[in-house]
């Protein structure tokens, strides 16, 4: 052995490293007691802190497994519920249908159906005729229909009440009554389709006091710049002061009744 060759630079540089290996693993022993302190290493309680946390390791992989559980479930709920969601959209469209089909039989039992399409006509003839009445009382009055297709009154100086149509002043009913009578003129000539622009009125004026009869003169004042021609048949003699243009009709004890025209007289 002692005739082996040594490489003593090779050996020394090992005892070198190996010496700051030492003196290393010496600090770090010194530095690890001030840190130990006064512990001391317990086996026991080491096994039970391996114990504790594989107990907490499983409870978490159970706890993971119920959770992706809990997700599964929630989209399934979510699915559901979506699919509650369409049929309670088919479930309404279903009853808004057999609403529908409940109207159309009441409809077509006995007069339903020509009633249900009357009460239509009335209540466009009314919102048409409003076009007009509601000029007439300066934006103070307006037509409507009751439930029971009776004619009924908005009194807009009143706090848009309503009232019957029985408690309009002589000169109001005739502005109510001639809209009307305009707004179906107008619906028939539109149905027609004529070109005939006149009208003819016999409202039995007779009745109406002096300050009606001053609103039916401007009514039908109005009715001029409308471009219609209208024809009043009436024997009030303001109703013939007003208009310039009309035939008289008086009787003759012997020849009877004989027409007398304003141009000619």
């Amino acid at each position: 052995m002692l005739l082996q060759p040594i490489d003593l630079e090779k050996e020394k540089k090992k005892l070198e490293n190996f010496r700051q290996t030492f003196d290393f693993s010496k600090q770090q022993l010194v530095l690890l007691k001030v840190e130990l302190g006064d512990k001391i290493y317990n086996e026991k309680l080491h096994q039970n802190l391996l114990t504790l946390i594989q107990q907490n390791n499983e409870e978490i992989t159970f706890k993971n497994q119920k959770l992706g559980k809990l997700k599964t479930d929630l989209e399934n709920l979510k699915a559901n519920l979506q699919k509650m969601k369409d049929l309670g959209d088919r479930l309404g469209a279903l009853k808004i249908r057999a609403d529908d089909i409940k109207t159309l039989k009441q409809l077509f039992k006995a007069n339903g159906f020509v009633n249900f399409i009357s009460s239509v006509y009335l209540q466009e003839l009314c919102h048409a005729a409003n076009e007009r009445f509601y000029r007439l009382t300066n934006q103070k009055l307006s037509l409507e229909i009751s439930e029971d297709n009776n004619f009924q009154v908005r009194d807009f100086l009143n706090g848009g009440k309503t009232r019957s149509i029985k408690t309009l002043s002589g000169g109001q009913v005739f502005q109510a009554a001639l809209s009307l009578a305009l707004a179906l003129a107008d619906n028939i000539q539109k149905i027609t389709e004529s070109n005939q622009n006149f009208f003819f009125l016999d409202e039995g004026f007779g009745s109406l006091d002096k300050d009606s009869l001053n609103i039916v003169f401007d009514t039908l004042k109005l009715l001029r710049k409308e471009n219609r021609i209208v024809g009043v048949i009436s024997h009030v003699e303001e109703m013939q002061q007003e208009i310039d243009t009309h035939l008289r009709i008086v009787n003759d004890e012997e020849r009877g009744s004989i027409i007398k025209t304003s141009w000619s007289l």
